[in-house]
């Protein structure tokens, strides 16, 4: 009995890094990605790719793998706070477009847990969230197509179950819902913001 248990539970841990592993991402568009890039999705979940340039003569996929991996597990321990890896790779694969340039992709619980591995401010929360942790402060203008807003008491009620994103990363972010307002220098995309250009801590309230 002991050994059908032992087998069980090899293959519930088996079972559930295929589900972790697997359900990153509604397409996985981060597969496509061919520069530095991270996405957002509706539960706060973020993927994020890097894509620097490894010489293959020189490094192989499994070494690379290795190396990312073991990052990974060292940031666990440093901020692990229940039973969930706040932090996962998923892939580490080669472009396609340039056999020498590497794509590492990984997977954080939340935006402050990306932020933290990446060593820059990245939270997104609701608006009465975000002024509790004073990640956001009264009197802070954001702008739209049309003008200008004050975040003010009223329309800090107004907001305050939209989510905002308050971040310092400079890239293409892929959002879950479409952009409200904005800080100057944000580019609109499709699908997200281009930070690239911001000099400042980019601000963006999202219409959900």
């Amino acid at each position: 009995m002991k050994k059908y248990g032992k087998w069980i539970a090899r293959l519930i841990a088996i079972l559930t890094m295929v589900l972790v592993l697997g359900g990153c991402g509604k397409d996985e568009a981060w597969k496509k990605w061919t520069t530095e890039q991270l996405a957002i999705d509706k539960n706060g979940q973020v993927i994020y790719c890097v894509v620097d340039s490894f010489e293959k003569n020189f490094y192989d996929l499994d070494e690379l793998t290795g190396m990312a991996v073991k990052e990974v597990a060292s940031f666990n321990g440093e901020n692990k706070e229940g039973e969930n890896a706040p932090a996962t790779v998923l892939e580490v694969a080669r472009l396609e477009e340039d056999e020498n340039a590497v794509r590492v992709t990984y997977q954080f619980d939340k935006g402050s847990t990306c932020g933290s591995f990446l060593d820059t401010k990245l939270y997104y929360e609701t608006v009465e969230e975000t002024f509790e942790q004073k990640h956001v402060f009264t009197g802070t203008v954001l702008y739209d197509k049309g003008g200008s807003i004050t975040l003010d008491e009223p329309n800090k009620v107004k907001l305050r179950t939209n989510h905002i994103l308050v971040t310092d990363f400079k890239g293409v972010m892929h959002l879950p819902e479409d952009v409200m307002y904005y800080t100057n220098g944000v580019k609109l995309l499709s699908d997200g913001i281009d930070t690239t250009g911001c000099e400042d801590t980019v601000i963006v309230i999202l219409k959900k």
